[in-house]
């Protein structure tokens, strides 16, 4: 574990292959069919998440693994997780992740917290599926985490939520400097990474289903702040609903699909749409 740890908390990341069986895989992905799922991708019945999964069914076995036991006490010592989701990214329809650090939304998940307090957490992800570029595997910026907090844009994403996004510039910035991976995984394999390290995925444009675990893991030194959370929590479902009654105006008050656009159009008339 100490070498996991060092290639860690120097590249930002690790993966770990084989730690759970196909079989295991296997039994958790069957346990999700008797679930109903809480999320759907929007404007279809594809399930795409079925709420916190912690200590449900065959998922408990997880968080007790001897792999998870085993990193957590020796990054945290005194240690709890937040949440464990399972993420469905389905084939020809599963939606991309914007490129983020996670410590973005610290005020969500660990109100209480501060995004200073970076390194108190620790995503775990598991694939429960191949996942390779066809089927939007993880994407990521090693060492990208030694930039610290990074700036962000707010925006909805194709769930229909609020995210906040790192911009355009920062990314080709990040790009020249670092190059991207693209995390390749089997059923079983573990992806452990930093909370400030730059990540994202595209869409599944395949035939192949792509579900995986994402466990949250943190250091045990404080209470949920109520307050913050509130406040938080506010502001995002605010800001969702601002931008999409913009949108909604814009589209009532032009018919975007006017068959002028077919027509040629002069300079002045390109000028006036921009």
């Amino acid at each position: 574990m100490k070498n996991i740890l060092k290639s860690y908390n120097e590249n930002g990341y690790y993966i770990a292959k084989s730690v759970f069986t196909n079989e295991f895989c296997k039994e958790l992905i069957n346990y999700l069919s008797t679930l109903k799922a809480k999320v759907t991708l929007p404007f279809t019945d594809v399930p795409w998440g079925y709420g916190n999964l912690l200590n449900q069914g065959p998922f408990k076995n997880i968080s007790e693994s001897k792999f998870v036991s085993d990193f957590c006490k020796n990054k945290f010592e005194n240690y709890t997780f937040n949440h464990l989701y399972v993420h469905n990214k389905a084939p020809w329809v599963g939606a991309s992740i914007e490129w983020h650090q996670e410590i973005f939304n610290v005020d969500t998940y660990a109100s209480g917290y501060s995004r200073d307090e970076w390194d108190d957490f620790a995503q775990i992800y598991i694939a429960l599926e191949s996942q390779d570029l066809d089927n939007g595997c993880i994407r990521m910026f090693p060492n990208s985490h030694k930039e610290g907090f990074l700036p962000f844009e707010n925006a909805v994403n194709e769930h229909m939520s609020h995210k906040r996004r790192v911009p355009f510039k920062v990314l080709e910035d990040l790009s020249n400097k670092y190059g991207s991976i693209d995390c390749k995984l089997e059923p079983g394999d573990v992806l452990l990474f930093n909370h400030l390290i730059v990540h994202g995925s595209a869409s599944n444009c395949s035939s192949k289903s792509r579900k995986a675990v994402v466990l949250q893991a943190r250091k045990n030194v404080r209470e949920k702040n109520e307050e913050v959370f509130q406040k938080e929590t506010h502001f995002r479902t605010n800001f969702v609903i601002n931008a999409l009654e913009e949108r909604i105006d814009k589209l009532k008050s032009k018919n975007i699909y006017n068959n002028s656009w077919f027509k040629p159009k002069t300079d002045k008339e390109n000028k006036n749409e921009v």
